[in-house]
């Protein structure tokens, strides 16, 4: 069961396949961070997940293991031949994120729209879906 002080939601992507939206709401810390893996992990393996937007506005906080956390999501998805995005970070996460230089290794976009554009310029190939899709 997830904390308080954080909200997961996610919802597939209608136009793209193996494609969904992560909404995060409160704090992403270590009292939670393991619980969004495993959450992202059920995505990609029951659900078939490839590309993931990741909508922070409404995330109030995140700390190095939730960076962490953050991190690995990228590394699986990119690994998988998937993308990662987050959208809409406000000042204090984007700092976090900044501060660590791990705005260099993640693609992240000022909206939310502007992270589902570039996913729609996402090559996703037939190969890259589930056998259920």
């Amino acid at each position: 069961m997830l904390d308080e002080t954080l909200q997961m939601t996610s919802s597939p992507i209608a136009e793209q396949p193996g494609c969904f939206l992560l909404t995060l709401e409160g704090d992403l810390d270590s009292s939670n961070a393991q619980e969004v893996t495993k959450f992202v992990q059920n995505l990609s393996e029951k659900e078939g997940l490839m590309h993931l937007v990741a909508d922070f506005s409404n995330l109030r906080y995140i700390n190095s293991t939730g960076l962490g956390t953050i991190l690995r999501i990228s590394k699986m998805l990119v690994g998988k031949k998937g993308t990662f995005k987050i959208a809409n970070p406000n000042d204090n996460v984007y700092e976090i994120i900044e501060i660590v230089g791990a705005n260099k290794l993640l693609e992240v976009y000022p909206t939310k729209e502007a992270a589902l554009s570039a996913l729609e310029a996402c090559p996703i190939r037939e190969d890259d879906l589930s056998p259920e899709d």
